[in-house]
């Protein structure tokens, strides 16, 4: 493994908040999160909650904050829509920061006009941990779409940390992904993450499913393929 790999964290892209209480064999799978930091056994990890896309809901903070102290992490911090001074000082300082879900462009809005958009690629090469849920997750990957993606138009720049495109729990057969992967003329690869799943990026470009399997996307020769990814050890029936 090179020195950038060793800095440089897994990013946990999930469809929804069922895995942030999903148990494995061995415990928690959120575990995996706090295993992952250069410091896992640090006192005083913080966690940072962006609720951009949300409004700040604050029950879904909760959800957060009970997440985190499931695996003893006390120091969480929503870091508000309209930050003060604190708020941006303890999100330059964290050691997990999670995007929730919610509006996907809009909550990118508030991002960008924040500044955070630079601020979570500084921390994620410096060794923080980056969680997505829902439009999170898509706002972790390269571009994002419109309700109802019918044209290229519709298609905006997300904070490309992944370089997928991202899309979470649709029952359309990921049909807008589908078409996204068609605009780009073949170039990216897309993942569908359904309900209750995960899909787990390395600094190496590998993937992993959590949960259950998720959808690959891609082109050859202008046609587009879909495949199957599954989770460790599962089998194709």
């Amino acid at each position: 493994m090179s020195g950038v790999d060793e800095v440089i964290k897994p990013v946990f892209l999930l469809a929804d908040s069922q895995i942030l209480f999903y148990k494995v064999e061995n415990g928690l799978f959120l575990k995996r999160v706090k295993e992952s930091l250069s410091q896992p056994e640090k006192s005083d990890i913080k966690a940072a909650y962006i609720g951009a896309s949300n409004n700040d809901n604050p029950e879904f903070y909760e959800l957060f904050k009970m997440a985190m102290q499931q695996i003893e992490i006390n120091n969480c911090r929503m870091i508000k829509s309209n930050p003060c001074a604190g708020d941006n000082k303890f999100l330059k300082t964290s050691d997990i920061i999670l995007l929730a879900g919610g509006d996907t462009n809009e909550g990118l809005k508030i991002i960008k006009q924040n500044g955070w958009d630079k601020i979570i690629i500084d921390k994620y090469a410096k060794g923080s941990v980056l969680i997505g849920i829902s439009a999170g997750a898509v706002q972790l990957g390269v571009k994002g779409y419109k309700s109802e993606c019918k044209e290229k138009q519709s298609v905006f720049d997300c904070l490309q940390l992944v370089p997928f495109i991202i899309d979470v729990h649709k029952n359309d057969d990921w049909f807008n992904l589908i078409r996204q992967v068609d605009f780009e003329g073949g170039e990216l690869k897309a993942y569908g993450i359904p309900y209750g799943a995960g899909l787990i990026y390395y600094p190496d470009m590998s993937i992993e499913a959590v949960r259950y399997p998720c959808t690959e996307i891609g082109a050859k020769n202008e046609v587009v393929l879909k495949s199957i990814v599954l989770p460790p050890g599962m089998q194709k029936e």
